[in-house]
């Protein structure tokens, strides 16, 4: 099953960076002669390269409504044949409006996926292969960028096969449905298994409670009422499978309002640092830089290559360093190459100069911002709250993408310089606060995660704690003893 879910992750990483980058400003224009409407207009362009970002926004917004009642397992099938159909449906030219609908449905899909999956990682993996498995997700993400940049290029010698990027995510879609139909074998024999187990465990305990009752030899009277109705193993039994019971409980005002806030500035973070827009816009930025044929898809596919080169780099990292600590070094790093770019373009510099500082931006980019977001995303989120926060996370973030991506493309034309001041600055602020905030994630389990969060008190909450943590030890202290003396 472990196996099955890298392979789902994997999948999933490669479908999200596929449909970000699937649909260049290029194949618009030649779907426009094609379905004979104009698909040149800049408000026609813009709307198509949205879609996606609305769909997803919508669609990670929805998710807690039917995993809650589906399971993750089921929810990632329908999600997977879904998006096989509809990247069907792409393949066929109608109409401008006819693909943005279908955009926005594969955003959906698309989304739903890449924002559930880290959550299964969670659930099936330890921590070390959470973090490794996460990383590769990061991996497959830019991997996805460049086979779309591979594919594009290829096409642009003949548009007449654009349709190859949306075969892409068809083929991925079997491979996924495939494992994930081994997991829910597994699944379905783990849940018998553990029906069986917990059977077992009842007929143990009416037994031991029958033997207890007729043996009045062994326990006196005095314990009887209050502890020696268990065996010192169904004891241990009960105090274990009581702590899970502990973290159903509500959070309180001020770890619900740090949670949240966490979520809502990493999730913005990550996108206002127009990472995602300089992507979707790769092409046209270094076409206009350049000023020749094909020099945008060659720039693209450059920084599609460094990108997915950045991200192996960061593997090692990321397995050896606390996330708090990369997060803060990529926040930082992005927010300066934000204004050296500005700057460069302020006073008109070499254009070279400025594809570097893009390619420096990217590297602390993938170093921090987009592994470290997604890996909190799935790790942070106590269990009560856990599809809820994390479809709020994805949301904010898929929102703040269609922002950029809208204010990325005002200021383009001579004002460049405006657009990468902003984003230094949203990616500094919300960065900074968001990471200094969040939880240390690093090697921990789920439950040491939300123990880490449920510490999270004001002064006045802290002496009720300790007071409460004071008698719960001198309770347990006392059920120890008891059992001792019936021993």
């Amino acid at each position: 099953m472990e196996l099955n879910t890298k392979i789902i992750s994997f999948i999933s990483g490669l479908n999200w960076g596929n449909a970000l980058t699937n649909l260049p400003v290029q194949v618009i224009e030649f779907y426009g002669t094609k379905t004979r409407t104009n698909t040149e207009d800049e408000a026609i362009i813009s709307t198509l390269e949205v879609a996606l970002c609305v769909g997803a926004a919508f669609g990670t917004i929805l998710t807690p409504i039917y995993v809650q009642k589906l399971g993750f397992t089921n929810s990632l099938i329908i999600l997977f044949g879904l998006q096989m159909l509809f990247s069907g449906l792409t393949m066929v030219p109608v109409h401008w409006i006819y693909l943005t609908v279908i955009r926005t449905i594969t955003g959906l899909v698309t989304s739903s996926i890449s924002s559930l999956t880290p959550l299964l990682v969670a659930e099936v993996l330890s921590p070390k292969e959470r973090g490794h498995t996460m990383m590769n997700f990061a991996i497959a993400l830019n991997l996805g960028i460049v086979l779309a940049y591979v594919i594009h290029l290829l096409t642009s010698f003949n548009y007449e096969f654009w349709m190859l990027n949306f075969a892409f995510p068809v083929v991925c879609g079997f491979v996924a449905l495939f494992c994930l139909r081994k997991i829910y074998v597994k699944q379905k024999e783990m849940r018998k298994i553990s029906l069986k187990e917990q059977r077992n465990d009842l007929m143990e305990q009416e037994n031991q409670m029958d033997a207890i009752q007729h043996s009045d030899e062994m326990i006196s009277a005095t314990f009887i009422k209050s502890s020696a109705e268990e065996t010192s193993n169904t004891f241990a039994r009960r105090v274990q499978t009581s702590s899970p019971d502990q973290f159903n409980k509500k959070l309180t005002k001020t770890q619900f309002k740090r949670v949240v806030y966490i979520t809502v500035a990493l999730g913005m973070m990550q996108m206002f640092t127009g990472a995602d827009a300089i992507i979707i816009y790769a092409s046209d930025i270094f076409e206009s830089l350049f000023k020749s044929e094909k020099s945008g898809i060659y720039a693209s596919l450059i920084i599609g290559v460094v990108n997915l080169v950045y991200t192996l780099i960061a593997v090692p990292i990321a397995e050896k360093q606390k996330r708090r600590n990369i997060l803060m070094t990529g926040v930082i790093g992005v927010s300066l190459c934000h204004v050296i770019i500005a700057a460069l373009y302020f006073f008109h510099c070499n254009k070279l100069y400025v594809l570097a500082a893009l390619l420096l931006l990217f590297f602390f980019y993938n170093i921090g911002p987009e592994p470290i977001v997604f890996m909190l995303f799935s790790e942070m989120f106590p269990q009560k709250y856990k599809v809820k926060l994390n479809g709020l996370g994805y949301t904010v973030n898929w929102i703040s993408n269609i922002i950029s991506v809208f204010i990325f493309q005002f200021f383009q034309n001579g004002k460049e310089h405006f657009v990468y001041l902003l984003f230094g600055l949203l990616t500094i602020t919300l960065g900074v606060s968001g990471t200094i905030l969040a939880p240390e994630t690093f090697e921990k389990t789920l439950m040491d995660i939300e123990i880490q969060i449920r510490a999270w008190t004001k002064k006045s909450e802290r002496k009720v704690r300790r007071e409460g943590l004071e008698m719960k030890a001198v309770v347990m202290n006392l059920q120890n003893q008891q059992i001792q003396v019936k021993e």
